[in-house]
């Protein structure tokens, strides 16, 4: 009997015969194609379950996708030193370094970093590295009370040689691992920041574990406390990383189950953040290989929030190019994926400023390629909108931290280092540059956070806001054409 052209009519015969064939434990013709295709689906279907990186119950938000935690919400800035505003309005954040220092207060039993290098210990003396030193034996002093610090990353180079970590990892104050991107990609680093502390506590943005970033850099990031749910989701993106810097590790067929996300820009976390109102957030990540089914990409992250802005985008990040600089064998190439995006929502009526930074390591060639942003503003068309006429606009600025003659012999320090988006309805917090190389090969993560709806309103958005136009305003940013 052909199995797949069973007619109606032969059906009762057919499970008369099944029936028996299972009562009398025998192989008759009609059960054995059964047998096999039910095998055969078992093992296509449930056999990857049984892995046991894949064994986990999803959580009470992962279903629901609310977030019941009463998460408190800052952010956190380095400045610095000789750094000074005008006006005593702006808003004033804590430090990058107190709120490290209130994260390895509250580890009981966990800190994981994920970190580009280490530099926290100065060896000069430098009068402002005591930060740094401090934030070091605070790490030692978590691990001697118990807790667990676990580290990923980048691989240990001549010019990066990872002293802090390896220091840590040889007197047992750590376990270390170092992802190889070369080997896994081609090239690339772990550029990404953060840390995660007791799967309930984290920090995400552009400080890297240098005492320099901490006084002589000019950073900003995010602090939530009490904040479980984002704090499991920024987890896994530390278990990808945990996992591609174990010996011998390769890329995977497929990621395990439990490190999949329910949440990004379709679909974000519904959160409460400071008692004020119920946000939506979700955690981007780069490179696409390293993302798990569900994680929102990092490029497509910041695409998103400029096709959303309906008013405004300003952006504040070191480096902008819209091409590849990186890559092996000199073989770069144009990627304009954020720069046509920026042309496009000028282009659809919205007011867009980008803030570059200067300092000794710039490359001359972004210079042609900011000259060409401003220079469609001419051609820009006049929009109806809800009956008014608006116009688009792009503006850059360049932005650069002065120096005494001592602090610029300090190296690869006294820069604005920060990597973020804010728009009328929606804050990005990142840790990439913007050049190709960052969300192609290298490892990267954007923190997303939007109103009830899309909606404007939010005052954490407001504050980010008006920490762009503090330093938008400040002396130390000079329109593109007035760069020194």
């Amino acid at each position: 009997m052909d199995l797949f052209d069973t007619r109606i009519n032969s059906y009762n015969l057919d499970k008369e015969e099944t029936e028996t064939c299972c009562r009398n434990s025998c192989i008759k013709p009609a059960c054995f194609p059964i047998s096999v295709i039910a095998l055969f689906i078992f093992m296509v279907v449930f056999f990857p379950l049984l892995n046991e990186d894949m064994l986990e119950t999803p959580r009470k938000y992962e279903k629901t996708g609310v977030c019941k935690d009463q998460c408190r919400f800052e952010f956190v800035e380095s400045i610095p030193t000789n750094l000074t505003y005008e006006s005593r309005t702006w808003p004033v954040q804590n430090s990058t370094y107190s709120s490290w220092q209130l994260l390895l207060s509250k580890a009981e039993k966990s800190i994981d970093i994920a970190a580009l290098y280490w530099n926290l210990r100065d060896d000069s003396g430098y009068p402002t590295s005591w930060q740094g030193n401090a934030t070091f034996n605070g790490l030692i002093a978590a691990a001697k009370r118990g807790v667990k610090i676990r580290i990923a990353q980048d691989l240990p180079s001549a010019r990066q040689p990872q002293i802090d970590s390896a220091y840590l990892e040889k007197n047992g104050f750590a376990t270390v691992r170092s992802v190889n991107f070369s080997h896994l990609l081609g090239s690339g680093v772990l550029h990404t920041k953060f840390w995660i502390i007791d799967e309930r506590h984290i920090y995400v943005g552009s400080a890297n574990m240098d005492w320099k970033s901490l006084t002589e850099v000019k950073e900003l990031g995010v602090q939530l406390t009490d904040c479980t749910c984002v704090a499991h989701d920024l987890g896994k993106v530390f278990n990808v990383y945990w996992k591609m810097g174990a010996p011998k590790a390769e890329l995977p067929s497929r990621w395990p189950l439990q490190w999949r996300t329910e949440f990004n820009a379709d679909h974000p976390l519904l959160i409460s953040l400071n008692n004020l109102d119920n946000h939506r957030l979700f955690l981007s990540s780069s490179p696409v290989k390293f993302n798990p089914k569900g994680r929102e990409n990092d490029s497509e992250a910041i695409v998103g929030t400029i096709a959303n802005a309906t008013e405004f985008v300003h952006i504040a990040v070191m480096d902008y190019i819209p091409a590849t600089l990186y890559m092996p064998q000199q073989n770069n190439y144009y990627w304009g994926v954020l720069d046509d995006a920026l042309r496009s929502a000028a282009y659809r009526g919205i007011k867009v400023k980008l803030l570059m930074s200067q300092w000794n390591h710039t490359r001359p060639q972004i210079f042609p390629f900011l000259h060409s942003l401003e220079a469609i503003n001419d051609g820009l068309p006049i929009i109806n909108r809800n009956g008014s006429k608006i116009k688009g606009r792009i503006d850059v600025k360049i932005f650069q931290v002065p120096s005494t003659a001592a602090q610029a012999q300090i190296p690869f320090a006294r820069v604005n280092h920060n990597k973020y988006m804010v728009t009328d309805n929606t804050a990005y917090i990142g840790t990439s540059n913007w050049a190709g190389d960052y969300f192609i090969t290298t490892a990267g993560v954007g923190f997303v956070l939007r109103p009830p709806d899309n909606q404007g309103g939010s005052k954490i958005i407001t504050r980010l806001g008006d920490i762009f136009l503090r330093d938008w305003g400040s002396r130390y940013a000079r329109p593109l054409d007035a760069r020194s």
